[in-house]
């Protein structure tokens, strides 16, 4: 996947930082010593490496983090809906279910402070491709969608569906356990950087801003510039 970079004039990112302290965390989370121990799971007949349940991130949280249930289980969802832990029974329900429902975590280059924002071309050959193994069963919006990039980039339309059965060839020969832990990757980052109507845009930024809000700025009154040595 190619990520185009985008300078709107936006410097600073109020959320970036916020997001970092999340990304800090989630490294520790997948620590070999102090972190969430991982486990091989079967999923109806295919075998996941490296899954986790939502009740071992939740009890995680709370005792790294020494907050009540209540609070982990916000911080959970948040992550999961940030894109930062993605679901393998569920890939749609976008929050951390606090049983044996198995998780895994998104590989860094999926992370949102990676890649602002994904292309048009991406999406359509994501959709593309998933269109190609659906068989043409893709989500009402997901049509919709298709069909509007199919007008707007038609001029590079037969780039996409050649970069889409490349894809899908490559992926079948992969191993099953490979390609559902792709899929869920790839749909757990679209749903984020595309969510479907009525889904909440968790990146949302709201306003530009051109100045950075973490550096804490000192005002001087008139008084204090021509007061002192200046006298």
């Amino acid at each position: 996947m190619t990520v185009k970079h985008l300078d709107q004039g936006q410097h600073y990112r109020p959320r970036m930082a916020f997001l970092r302290k999340i990304e800090a965390l989630l490294l520790e989370m997948q620590d070999v010593e102090v972190g969430i121990k991982t486990h091989t799971q079967r999923l109806m007949i295919t075998t996941i490496p490296h899954a986790i349940t939502g009740h071992d991130i939740l009890e995680w949280l709370i005792q790294r983090l020494q907050i009540g249930d209540e609070e982990g289980q916000h911080l959970g969802n948040l992550m999961v809906k940030c894109g930062y832990i993605y679901p393998l029974q569920e890939p749609t329900n976008l929050i951390l279910k606090p049983d044996t429902s198995l998780y895994r975590f998104q590989t860094p280059y999926f992370w949102p402070t990676q890649q602002w924002p994904a292309e048009d071309t991406d999406y359509a050959i994501y959709l593309a491709k998933k269109n190609i193994r659906k068989k043409g069963i893709l989500e009402e919006y997901e049509k919709e969608n298709y069909s509007n990039l199919n007008k707007k980039i038609n001029h590079k339309w037969d780039f996409v569906v050649m970069q889409a059965k490349e894809q899908y060839k490559a992926g079948k020969e992969r191993k099953k356990a490979d390609r559902l832990v792709l899929d869920c990757q790839e749909k757990a980052y679209w749903l984020v950087h595309r969510p479907p109507p009525g889904m909440l845009d968790v990146l949302d930024y709201g306003m530009d801003r051109a100045s950075d809000p973490n550096v804490v700025k000192v005002n001087r009154s008139l008084f204090e510039l021509f007061s002192g040595e200046c006298w």
